[in-house]
């Protein structure tokens, strides 16, 4: 039994949402259990008044002190109930949402994803893959992929524009302090592959979020490895004639790259 809608969206990621019936349904019980707090306290005050039996005499004194008696301990009851109600809604919640995310994980596998890369090229396969355990499909990872091959044939110690520009992305200037000054903040080695696509990463996602998302929604095919090799080189890379480069490099992944990774 599911309960949530599963969302798989283009990144190969779930979300699992309308869980509101029970995030209502707890809050309720929570809410209710204040309001008892607050009559068991009230209940206990009025006990201590009328439990002074040298001012409060008599039966009616007696019949008030035991029924302030009686509803105390319903209270008590009461309280114990929705707390029980509460514990038990919440570990339902938790058990559908956990199955909806199994479930939404089995169609991502039903799906496909971009898969593990081994073609003999260790550099190329490193960035496909890390590419890939991020969520990227398969036509966008190889639309990146045909822009560092321009920018670096995927070597990380690549130097261009006069020794000015670096790594696999050749990052220019003050980009290549960026990733310096990223990969020293956070343990990294900017000479690493690991360190160089984690800069990646950091950039696309915070600098490049348009880039990010365009990523996100190419098509798995190869006009989609065309559409994310273009739109890397216009927005990311930025060379000298963009539009030319952007086109000879969406040609080189919708072709080439794409019957490469074709069995991936």
């Amino acid at each position: 039994m599911i309960v949530g809608i599963i969302e798989v969206n283009t990144m190969n990621e779930y979300k699992v949402s309308d869980y509101g019936i029970f995030t209502n349904a707890i809050s309720t019980a929570k809410n209710l259990n204040t309001k008892l707090d607050e009559g068991k306290t009230s209940v206990s005050q009025c006990k201590n008044v009328i439990g002074n039996d040298s001012v409060f005499m008599g039966p009616a004194a007696d019949s008030c002190r035991d029924a302030l008696n009686s509803s105390s301990t319903k209270l008590e009851g009461l309280t114990t109930n929705f707390t029980t109600i509460a514990s038990f809604l919440e570990q339902t919640s938790s058990t559908y949402q956990a199955g909806d995310q199994a479930a939404a994980q089995n169609v991502l596998n039903i799906g496909g994803s971009a898969g593990t890369a081994n073609t003999n090229n260790p550099n190329r396969d490193q960035i496909y893959n890390y590419l890939s355990a991020k969520g990227y499909n398969k036509a966008a990872i190889i639309g990146i992929l045909a822009n560092i091959r321009a920018e670096s044939s995927y070597n990380t110690d690549a130097l261009g524009d006069g020794g000015t520009s670096y790594g696999i992305c050749q990052w220019h200037n003050s980009r290549w302090d960026q990733l310096k000054s990223y990969c020293s903040q956070n343990g990294k080695d900017s000479t690493t592959m690991e360190g160089q696509l984690d800069f990646l990463m950091y950039e696309l996602e915070n600098k490049y979020p348009q880039l990010n998302q365009t990523l996100k929604s190419v098509s798995n095919d190869p006009s989609g490895a065309y559409q994310a090799a273009y739109e890397w080189t216009v927005k990311f890379e930025r060379p000298a004639s963009m539009e030319a480069g952007g086109a000879k490099r969406g040609n080189y992944a919708q072709s080439e790259l794409w019957n490469e990774y074709a069995s991936v």
